[in-house]
């Protein structure tokens, strides 16, 4: 019985290239595919930081359409009080002043959390935009920058020269009376309707009457009355700077929604 042997050809050079453009190929397309999907991932994971950043700017644009309302009505009071008292020559009626006195403090309190986990995942690549992504950078600075004025340079004022100011000028009594007037010591807050300042309200009703009479006995000097303006100059002057940070970063606000809003509908 007879056996053939089959006789290997040696392969061409052709076929050799052939093979490695085929693998080559096929080695190619699955770094594009591989590329596709990263950057499939990149951008959806894009898509929801965006969301979640629109939202936290949203917050901050609501936070300082409340804030500028009543710093802009604080900042005219005591610009009205400051001129006022700059020019009164006749006495103060402490007891008007002590239930009228305005001793709110505004602060806003830039929510930065998407930006700051963004930050911190090195996930602001995934924004291919420049102009978008320069505008959220130049937001976040100026909207930092709006909190340190509110936050610390405002709030420092307010208690190291503002409320330590009116201490040296105002008798005890003006500031137990007003406390008195004020809602939340004697309104009922809680659930169970239990008073949140009982021991003071109760102390206070015992001793009004005296302490009426010796608010309505003090009377300021016009040296004291022309402290006060000075007093309310300084309070309206932080309250204004403060007001240009917060009008400027609710414009930037604005506009950068704008932007975003864009971005999340391409």
């Amino acid at each position: 019985m007879e056996v053939h042997h089959h006789s290997h050809h040696p392969k061409k050079w052709k076929e050799y290239l052939t093979e490695f453009l085929m693998l080559f190929l096929a080695v190619s397309m699955g770094f594009v595919a591989e590329n596709l999907r990263e950057k499939h991932i990149e951008n959806e994971r894009a898509e929801e930081l965006i969301h979640a950043f629109i939202i936290d700017v949203k917050e901050n644009q609501r936070q300082l359409d409340s804030l500028i309302v009543n710093n802009q009505r604080l900042s005219g009071y005591f610009d009205s009080l400051s001129i006022d008292y700059a020019a009164r020559e006749e006495t103060i009626n402490l007891t008007e002043l002590a239930s009228s006195l305005d001793f709110w403090m505004y602060r806003f309190i830039n929510r930065k959390t998407i930006f700051e986990q963004m930050k911190s995942s090195g996930a602001l690549r995934y924004i291919q935009d420049k102009d978008l992504l320069k505008a959220i950078l130049l937001y976040e600075e100026h909207a930092n920058l709006a909190e340190t004025r509110s936050m610390e340079t405002e709030t420092q004022q307010y208690f190291n020269d503002f409320r330590p100011g009116l201490k040296k000028i105002f008798p005890s009594s003006f500031y137990l009376i007003r406390s008195a007037g004020k809602a939340d010591y004697n309104v009922l807050t809680s659930s169970d309707n239990k008073e949140v300042h009982p021991n003071f309200y109760v102390n206070f009703k015992i001793k009004e009457e005296q302490l009426k009479k010796d608010l309505e006995k003090s009377k300021l000097t016009i040296e004291q009355i022309r402290e006060l303006s000075k007093i309310w100059y300084h309070r309206e002057e932080r309250l204004e700077v403060s007001l240009v940070s917060q009008l400027g970063i609710r414009k930037e606000g604005e506009q950068l929604l704008k932007l975003l809003e864009g971005e999340k509908s391409h």
